[in-house]
């Protein structure tokens, strides 16, 4: 059958197949069917189907085959590790929607940010957006940048962080860009690190440049860290990212290329071998044509998306680590829409642009951070157009 392109799967609960659920599989020999529930037998058929969907062949006979059970749950995690990524919505950044009434100022904001981090207190968290631009606020001679803004609310409201880096700017004189004379402070723009001092120490960071286009836009930084847990003495790398945001042609193959260059620090600065977390905003989904390029060269170096956000499917992969899942089907990109942007079925995932990697480790909780009401719908004033993502991890 040289026309065949891809096969239909049918299968239902129903010895007779009546209501099947339908899923098409284009240029593979093999697939998984997921979102089953356990202990259940689900009756399948297959047929062949051309690129549109065409039917090739009639139905193959019915197979039946029982999922298996729950496996037993995993002890809780010892002294757990818990890391975050929050792109925050820069100062400057006007929304999509620019009528949309919870677009509302850094100002307007801020409070709520602050609250969510609080709320979490992640032991160490990449942030995306937290720009280095300065703010309209009286009483800071010389300015406030917005990353320097958060770091002393959130110091006010109790939450004592710190920054791996507090430089603004690559240059000897690194607190204004104007007349910038090039020095290496390893200054990342809006892409910073903040760490909780009383859970971790941090024992040396950095920052790379990652590759440009030649279309005008903001610097993407990839922001490292040598970091030990206090509580069990085990060291770890951190990152933290932002890549290019632009949906011009030319950029996927960027955001490629800066994931390409992300690998290849984590190799320059971790030759130790130390467990590894990779936090930020890839601007890039699994339903992102021709695919999820930046996803693809991170898990194809060895980290792990606890999640399992294969391309183009709904539901985690076989390989996703997470063991608790809150609010997964949460879209990681809230667009400030009041009724969510997430998967109706609560067992499948969201759509993510925001990611926390792991290399091999336990990840003994997942939450996609949100405030909902008795409906299921935001409620309360929106931190940011991203929802924050934090998982709790076990360092091997």
């Amino acid at each position: 059958m040289s026309r065949v392109l891809g096969y239909r799967v049918a299968f239902s609960s129903r010895p007779d197949m009546s209501k099947p659920t339908l899923r098409r599989y284009a240029g593979m020999r093999a697939a998984e069917t997921r979102g089953l529930n356990p202990s259940t037998t689900y009756y399948f058929r297959v047929r062949a189907i051309d690129g549109a969907g065409v039917s090739l062949s009639a139905y193959t006979p019915v197979l039946a085959i029982k999922t298996q059970p729950l496996p037993p749950a995993p002890a809780p995690l010892v002294s757990p590790l818990t890391v975050a990524s929050f792109n925050v919505m820069c100062a400057n950044c006007v929304a999509e929607d620019d009528e949309n009434p919870n677009a509302l100022s850094w100002a307007g904001r801020r409070g709520a940010v602050v609250s969510t981090i609080k709320s979490r207190m992640p032991d160490i968290l990449g942030v995306q957006e937290a720009s280095q631009g300065w703010l309209d606020e009286p009483g800071h001679a010389g300015g406030l940048s917005q990353f320097e803004d958060l770091l002393q609310r959130l110091k006010s409201a109790g939450a004592q962080y710190e920054l791996t880096n507090t430089q603004r700017n690559n240059c000897v004189n690194s607190t204004t860009p104007d007349g910038c004379v090039f020095q290496d402070r390893g200054a990342s723009q809006g892409t910073r690190i903040f760490y909780n001092p009383a859970a971790v120490q941090v024992i040396r960071s950095g920052s790379s440049a990652l590759p440009a286009s030649s279309v005008p836009e903001n610097r993407r930084y990839f922001a490292w860290a040598v970091v030990k847990q206090k509580s069990t003495g085990k060291t770890f790398f951190f990152g933290d990212t932002h890549l290019s945001s632009s949906k011009a042609a030319g950029f996927y193959e960027l955001r490629k290329r800066q994931a390409e260059a992300i690998v290849s620090v984590i190799k320059t600065q971790n030759r130790a071998g130390l467990p590894v977390v990779v936090t930020g905003d890839l601007n890039s989904s699994k339903w992102l044509k021709p695919s999820n390029a930046p996803y693809d060269v991170l898990t194809a170096a060895g980290l792990v998306d606890p999640l399992g956000n294969d391309y183009l499917q709904e539901f985690p992969s076989m390989g996703a680590t997470a063991e608790k899942r809150i609010n997964t089907h949460l879209n990681s990109w809230n667009g400030l829409g009041t009724v969510p942007r997430a998967n109706a079925n609560p067992a499948a995932n969201g759509t993510y642009i925001d990611y926390i990697f792991t290399s091999k480790m336990r990840v003994g909780e997942w939450e996609t951070v949100a405030s909902l009401d008795a409906k299921g719908n935001y409620a309360g004033v929106f931190p940011s157009d991203h929802n924050m993502v934090v998982a709790k991890v076990g360092l091997p």
